[in-house]
C-alpha cells in the first residue's frame, strides 16, 4: 500500500469511528414499561350492579358474531345474540333479529356484578338469588364464530335452566311501515342427539340458524357452546351451526382458551395510549375493543349495529356520515387489518356503485350511493331514502376511508392494481359524476346545482360537495403524478380546482351553501368538511385559521347548541385539535363523554337506536390531540392541555407509513421515536422547547419550516429525537390513582 493510500484508508477509518460513536449504538432510545393485564384491567367497565337493559349491557364480540348481556326480569339473565350478515336479503335487504337465550334463574335475582376483561375478551358475572349463587365467564370466541360460557351453580340455583327465544325475522323498520313484505316463516326448533337447534328460514331463500349445546360437569357446572350460522340463497345453515357447536365442544376447554387469549393479547399491543385522565383513557380502550369485536380483515363491514342487534330505525348501511365514523379511528390506531373489511367491501361491490349512479342519475362511467344502501352497495327501491338526500359526497366521502388506508400502508397496490383494488377507478367515477352536473355560470366559475348537505338542507354550491370535489380533484391529480398514469382525465380536474367556485361564507362563517346559512342549530358539521377530515383548507393560513375558529364558534352555540349531541362534540373537538386549541379540544371531547342521554354506561352510543360509529370517533378525537399527520407533517401533541402535564403513546401510525412514539413529562415533549416503513419523505414538528438531537448521526435533520424538520429517514430506519440524553424516555401508563379506574360500567 502506498503512502497516499494507507493515508486515505487511516482518515476513513477514523472518521468511520467517530461516526460509530456519533450514532451512540448504547443509547437509551425509548423504553417500554407495559404491564399489560394490568393496564387494560384498570380500564375495564364495572358494573357494581346488574345492567337492566340492552343498551347499558356488557358486551362479547369476533367481528361477526356478537353477544349483550343483561338482566332481563327478576329471574332470567339475558345473553342477546346478533350476527352482523343475518339480512333478509330483499328489498331494502335490512338486518334481521336473532333472539337471545336466557339463563332462568331459580330464584329471585338479589343482586349481581358483571366485569368485562379487555384483555382476555370476556365477561365474567356472579348472579345472587335467593336461592344461591351463578358465576360465570363468556367469550364470543376470536377465531370460532362461536359463544362459549362456562356456569358454575351454589344452592339451589343448581336448578336453573337455560331456553332460546326466538325473535320474529322482520325488519324493524319494516314494522313501522303500514305495507309490510310478505312475512317470513316461523321458524322450526328441534334436536339433533344433544344439540339444540332453531331455524328460521327466509322468503328470499337461505336460512339461519343458532343451535346451542349444555355440557354438564356434575349439577353445578355447565359450558354452554351456540354458534349461529348464516346460508344464502340455498339452505344448509341448520347443518353449518349444528355441525360448529359440536366441533367447538369438543375441543379441550384449554386449548379454545389460549388460541383466544392469544388473538387479542397480539391485538392490544400494536399500539399504546396513555393520559392523565381515567374517563377518556378508558373510553378509548373500550372503542380499541370495541373495533376488534366489529370487525376482522376477512368478515362484514361495520353498519350501526355492529354485530349485536337490537330494533333499530337505522337496519342497513348509512353513508352521509355513519360508515365514515365508524372506521376514523383504525388508522392512526395502527389496525390497520380492521380496516380492509371495507376496502374488500369497496372492491367486492365496485359494480354495485355504478350501477347506483346509472340508476339514480342515468349516467354512466360514474359512481355513487344513495343515503343508505344494502349490504351488497346498492339502493335496493329508495324508501329509506328521500330523493333530495342523494348527493355524490356521500360515495367520495367513504372513499376518503380508502385514502387512509394507502397512505398509513403505503401499499402501493391498493392504488396502482386496478383490477384487484377498485379505489382509483371509483375515485374517478365518483368525480364523473360531479362533471355531468358542474354548471358554468355568468362569473365563469363552475358551480353545483341543488343537492343535500346532511342533516341540513338543500342548497346549489354548498360546502359539503365542494368541500369533497376539491379533496378528490387533488386526490386524483397527486395520484396521476406520483405513479405516471397519464389519465386523460387530468386537465378536466386541473379545471374544476382552478374554477370552481369558492366556499360560501358569511359573517358567521362558512354558509350551508350558496343560499343558505347556518340559522339553527346542526348536529352535522358538514358545511366545515373541508377543514376535518379532508385536510383541504390549511390552518397554515392565518386567514383560514380565523374563518375556521368563526364557524366551528358558531356552529356550537347557534340556538345554544340545542342540536349539538355527542359525536357532534367529539367532531368538534377534531376540530380543535387542528387548529392546535387542547383546550376546547378537551372541554368537547369531554361534553361526548358526560352526555348521558346518548352515551352509555358501557360506551355504547345510543341515539333512541344503537349508531355504534357515534362513540368510535371519540377515539380518533382522542388521537387528533396527541398526532396529526396531514400536508405532509407528522405533528407530535399538536394539541395537549396544559393541564396533561404527562403523556405517552406508543406506534400511532402517521401518513407516509410511519411509527410513532412519543413522551411527554412536566409539560414537555420528552422524546419521539419514528420508523419509516416505506421511505416516505418524513417531515415532523416535534414541539421540543428547543434545539434537539437525533440518536442516529446517519439521519439527517433539515428545519424547512419554522418548527418543522424533515428527517433523512430510509425504509426501515428509525431514529429517536431527544433533547438530553441522560433523560429516561419511558412508555409507560400515566399514573392515576386507583379508586379513579375503571370508569366505565354501573356503580
Amino acid at each position: 500500500m502506498t503512502k497516499h493510500l494507507k493515508y486515505i484508508y487511516m482518515v476513513g477509518l477514523y472518521l468511520a469511528v467517530l461516526q460509530a460513536g456519533a450514532q451512540e449504538p448504547s443509547f437509551p432510545s425509548i423504553r417500554y414499561d407495559i404491564d399489560w393485564p394490568t393496564f387494560l384491567a384498570k380500564q375495564d367497565p364495572v358494573w357494581e350492579k346488574l345492567p337492566q337493559q340492552f343498551d347499558h349491557g356488557a358486551f362479547l364480540g369476533n367481528g361477526l358474531l356478537g353477544t349483550t348481556i343483561f338482566q332481563d326480569g327478576q329471574q332470567q339473565i339475558r345473553f342477546e345474540i346478533g350476527r352482523s350478515d343475518v339480512t333478509d336479503h330483499r328489498r331494502d335487504n335490512g338486518r334481521l333479529p336473532i333472539g337471545g337465550l336466557l339463563l332462568k334463574t331459580a330464584g329471585q335475582i338479589q343482586s349481581g356484578t358483571l366485569r368485562t376483561d379487555l384483555w382476555n375478551a370476556e365477561v365474567r358475572g356472579e348472579i345472587k338469588t335467593d336461592r344461591g349463587t351463578i358465576k360465570f365467564r363468556a367469550m364470543n370466541h376470536a377465531e370460532e364464530i362461536a359463544l362459549i360460557a362456562d356456569f358454575d351453580f351454589e344452592g339451589e340455583e343448581k336448578n336453573a335452566t337455560f331456553q332460546w327465544e326466538s325473535k320474529k325475522a322482520v325488519v324493524f323498520r319494516d314494522e313501522l311501515k303500514t305495507a309490510i313484505v310478505t312475512a317470513n316463516p316461523e321458524p322450526e326448533s328441534g334436536r339433533e342427539k344433544d344439540v339444540n337447534y332453531c331455524e328460521q328460514k327466509r322468503v328470499a331463500g337461505g336460512s339461519y340458524t343458532t343451535a346451542w349445546q349444555l355440557s354438564e360437569d356434575g349439577s353445578t357446572h355447565r359450558r354452554l357452546t351456540l354458534a349461529v350460522a348464516d346460508a344464502f340463497p340455498a339452505a344448509g345453515s341448520k347443518q353449518k351451526a349444528v355441525e360448529t357447536v359440536k366441533r367447538v365442544a369438543n375441543i379441550p376447554a384449554a386449548t379454545l382458551g389460549k388460541s383466544h387469549r392469544d388473538w387479542w393479547h397480539n391485538y392490544y399491543p400494536a399500539s399504546f395510549v396513555s393520559i392523565p385522565d381515567s374517563q377518556m383513557e378508558g373510553f378509548y380502550w373500550n372503542q380499541i375493543y370495541k373495533l376488534a369485536s366489529a370487525t376482522r380483515r376477512e368478515r362484514m363491514v361495520i353498519d350501526l349495529l355492529g354485530p349485536w342487534y337490537r330494533e333499530t330505525g337505522w337496519p342497513r348501511i348509512w353513508w352521509n356520515l355513519n360508515i365514515q365514523l365508524a372506521y376514523s379511528p383504525v388508522y392512526t390506531a395502527n389496525r390497520l387489518e380492521l380496516g380492509e373489511s371495507f376496502t374488500r367491501f369497496i372492491d367486492a361491490k365496485r359494480d354495485n356503485f355504478v350501477k347506483n349512479a346509472k340508476d339514480i342519475w342515468g349516467f354512466d362511467d360514474c359512481a355513487t350511493v344513495s343515503h343508505t344502501t344494502d349490504y351488497e352497495g346498492l339502493r335496493g327501491d329508495g324508501t329509506c331514502a328521500p330523493d333530495s338526500y342523494i348527493n355524490p359526497g356521500d360515495f367520495t366521502w367513504a372513499l376518503h376511508l380508502y385514502w387512509q388506508q394507502y397512505r398509513f400502508s403505503m401499499d402501493e397496490s391498493l392504488v396502482t392494481d386496478h383490477k384487484k383494488h377498485a379505489f382509483y377507478p371509483l375515485l374517478k367515477q365518483s368525480v364523473n359524476l360531479y362533471l355531468r352536473i358542474l354548471q358554468k355560470g355568468d362569473d365563469g366559475k363552475l358551480h353545483l346545482p341543488k343537492l343535500h348537505s346532511p342533516e341540513y338542507g338543500d342548497d346549489v354550491d354548498n360546502n359539503y360537495n365542494l368541500s369533497l370535489l376539491r379533496w378528490a380533484c387533488e386526490t386524483l391529480l397527486y395520484l396521476d403524478g406520483r405513479y405516471g398514469f397519464h389519465d386523460a382525465a387530468r386537465p378536466e380536474w386541473e379545471r374544476v380546482l382552478k374554477e370552481l367556485v369558492a366556499y360560501p361564507q358569511g359573517d358567521n362563517g362558512f354558509r350551508i351553501g350558496a343560499t343558505l346559512s347556518l340559522e339553527h342549530s346542526h348536529r352535522h358539521w358538514s358545511h366545515i368538511l373541508m377543514v376535518w377530515p379532508l385536510h383541504v383548507l390549511s390552518t397554515d393560513q392565518p386567514e383560514n385559521k380565523e374563518i375556521i375558529e368563526r364557524s366551528i364558534k358558531y356552529w356550537l352555540s347557534v340556538e345554544e347548541g340545542t342540536q349539538i349531541y355527542g359525536w357532534s362534540h367529539a367532531a368538534a373537538s377534531a376540530i380543535y385539535s387542528y387548529l392546535g386549541d387542547g383546550e376546547n379540544a378537551l372541554q368537547c371531547l369531554k361534553a361526548h363523554h358526560n352526555n348521558k342521554r346518548f352515551v352509555m354506561p358501557n360506551t355504547q352510543y345510543i341515539e333512541g337506536a344503537p349508531v355504534i360509529e357515534c362513540s368510535l370517533v371519540a377515539a380518533e378525537s382522542l388521537q387528533e390531540m396527541l398526532i396529526q399527520s396531514w400536508g405532509g407533517v407528522i405533528r407530535i401533541f399538536p394539541a395537549v392541555p396544559a393541564g396533561w402535564r404527562e403523556a405517552a403513546f406508543g406506534d400511532l401510525r402517521a401518513e407516509g407509513a410511519f411509527l410513532v412514539t412519543a413522551v411527554r413529562r412536566d409539560g414537555k415533549t420528552n422524546r419521539v421515536r419514528i420508523k419509516s416503513l416505506a421511505g416516505e419523505p418524513c417531515r415532523i414538528k416535534p414541539n421540543f422547547d428547543g434545539p434537539f438531537h437525533t440518536s442516529d448521526a446517519s439521519v439527517s435533520i433539515k428545519e424547512i419550516h419554522p418548527g418543522v424538520f424533515e428527517l433523512g429517514l430510509k425504509k426501515g430506519q428509525e431514529t429517536t429525537l431527544y433533547q438530553d440524553k441522560n433523560s429516561i424516555g419511558t412508555i409507560a401508563p400515566v399514573a392515576i390513582p386507583q379508586e379513579k379506574a375503571n370508569f366505565w360500567g354501573v356503580k
